[in-house]
């Protein structure tokens, strides 16, 4: 690493020597350039023009009826920056390991929204944890946090694609024990008591289901470990606002009929007060028709984020600035980007192939790819941290182990696609404004094992300078280590699967390596409107 380094320093000094002297430096890549077209085909051209003005608006998202619904904007906006949603912070990751720390002592609440792992501040990415390889929410995340910026603009969402929207996303992490740890029946009571108004102006449809304010249950329930959350019996009997239930093994139980907290447990059918179920296995207790009622307002909850998500949408870069000099036949004297930037450019969309990957003016094809990017970072786990019958199981098919991998985390998007496939919030389910989307067919419909082990979704480059560490894993520090990377095209040993047949080492100068870093920089977009970004006022 510090020989990696300190030629790249050198690269630098030389091609600043050659510069700063008006050469015309052709054998480090030519960065003055003393014609218009800098030594750019009409391919190279035409490509470069193809990559910018990303549009100011989100792509139509009929899935989602409320999506471009200001109110409901407004609202998911709220929610976006409310951190009362959120669980316990467990200092746990996702394979249960204890870690080093977390945003809060274990047990106690968490304290965290979409915000905090979003920051504006790191253009919509998450810095929190040491080094910076994965997301910190009530537990430790396996990956690097994506920015919210742009994200209306892919097709699939999370570094895996296991979510084909934003709000399918937003109603997995408010469960998700690493990220929010919330649960259905506390979003809703925190809406009922909060945001109750709002929500039911937008959302007339579908109600909110409990009347009253949670508080008006506090002192009525048990607090006792066997039986916390259940109504307190009255003489020996369940009282009459509450409602006796008979569990699937003959327990019994007295419950609200919306408790304060719960949400689906592992087992099918009401468990009451089991311990190894959430909350006493308090929803699948519920009526059937009650449970559904507050799972619609999870998903209005996340309905409502995505349709502010949708807002965050970045203004133009300077090397879009340069494209707008380009195309009106200027573009080498436009001192919108650095001549090293400029050659960067041509770098990217020719020799060194980025824009094959990095392409469309989102600066990404919306696909999957396997990179030589293996799994590296205290809470990121390996094929070795997921044997057969653990929390992560990438064994294979044997006659001791005939279901074969389950949540094998180190495959990234054949993970992911399975989990997809299992999603109950997809695009085309019940819970979609657009139950007829066949929009991901094909990721719904494919044969896993076409889906190459060790892919990841293509992110943007878009303010690309301001979201570091980078790659699924956190494990490259700088632009320069990407660079580098892709130039050698060395696969890491613990990488899962084979890399891409295109992931093969370019045969850049440093000169070269640093003119691709100038070109990514230039990359940093104007932030999303002030208004967009302000933090509301909560109730």
């Amino acid at each position: 690493m510090r020989e990696r380094r300190l030629n790249f320093e050198l690269g630098c000094l030389y091609v600043a020597i050659c510069s700063s002297a008006a050469l015309s430096c052709q054998g480090v890549g030519g960065f003055n350039c003393p014609n218009e077209s800098c030594g750019r085909s009409d391919n190279e051209q035409a490509r470069l023009i193809a990559l910018a003005g990303l549009a100011s608006v989100a792509p139509a998202e009929p899935s989602n009826r409320y999506a471009d619904d200001p109110d409901a904007t407004a609202l998911g906006k709220a929610f976006y920056f409310d951190t009362r949603f959120s669980g316990p912070s467990n200092m746990l990751d996702a394979l249960n390991r204890p870690m080093p720390y977390g945003r809060a002592p274990a047990g106690q609440s968490a304290g965290v929204g979409c915000i905090s792992c979003h920051s504006a501040g790191h253009g919509g990415a998450d810095p929190a944890s040491a080094p910076g390889n994965v997301s910190v929410g009530a537990g430790w995340t396996f990956s690097n946090g994506l920015t919210t910026f742009n994200s209306a603009f892919y097709d699939l969402h999370l570094w895996n694609g296991r979510a084909d929207s934003l709000w399918a996303q937003a109603v997995a992490d408010n469960e998700n024990g690493l990220t929010t740890n919330g649960n259905r029946l506390h979003t809703a009571w925190v809406i009922a008591d909060l945001y109750r108004d709002k929500y039911t102006g937008i959302f007339a449809d579908t109600p909110l289901p409990m009347d009253g304010s949670s508080s008006q249950w506090q002192g009525l329930l048990a607090t006792d470990a066997a039986s916390a959350g259940q109504c307190v019996l009255s003489g020996g009997a369940c009282p009459a606002n509450c409602r006796p239930v008979t569990s699937t093994t003959g327990a019994t139980g007295c419950w609200p009929q919306f408790p304060l907290q719960g949400k689906p447990g592992k087992t099918a059918g009401c468990q009451s007060g089991d311990a190894k179920e959430p909350f006493g296995d308090a929803f699948d207790c519920m009526d059937t028709a009650d449970q559904a009622a507050v799972t619609r307002v999870l998903v209005n909850f996340g309905k409502a984020i995505d349709a502010y998500e949708r807002t965050l949408i970045t203004g133009p870069s300077s090397f879009d600035r340069w494209v707008a000099d380009l195309q009106a036949g200027n573009g080498d004297a436009s001192t919108a980007i650095s001549g090293e930037a400029k050659q960067g450019a041509r770098l990217f969309v020719g020799k060194a192939g980025c824009s094959d990957c990095h392409n469309t003016p989102l600066f990404s094809d919306n696909l999957l790819h396997n990179v030589g990017i293996g799994q590296t970072g205290v809470a990121v786990p390996k094929e070795s941290d997921c044997p057969a019958g653990a929390v992560c199981d990438c064994a294979p098919v044997t006659d001791a182990h005939p279901g074969g991998p389950k949540n094998c985390i180190p495959w990234g998007a054949r993970d992911g696609i399975d989990k997809l496939q299992k999603n109950a919030y997809r695009r085309d389910s019940t819970w979609s404004d657009s139950p007829g989307d066949t929009s991901m067919a094909k990721y719904v419909t494919a044969t896993l094992d076409t889906i190459s082990k060790g892919a990841y979704r293509t992110p943007s480059l878009r303010n690309v300078a301001l979201t570091g560490p980078y790659m699924h894993d956190g494990s490259l520090a700088t632009l320069e280590d990407v660079v580098w990377h892709y130039d050698h095209a060395t696969p890491d040993d613990n990488l899962p699967g084979e890399p891409a047949a295109s992931f093969k080492p370019l045969y850049l100068s440093d000169a070269e390596e640093y003119a691709l870093v100038e070109f990514m920089q230039s990359l940093t977009c104007d932030p999303p409107p002030a208004d967009v970004l302000a933090p509301p006022v909560l109730p």
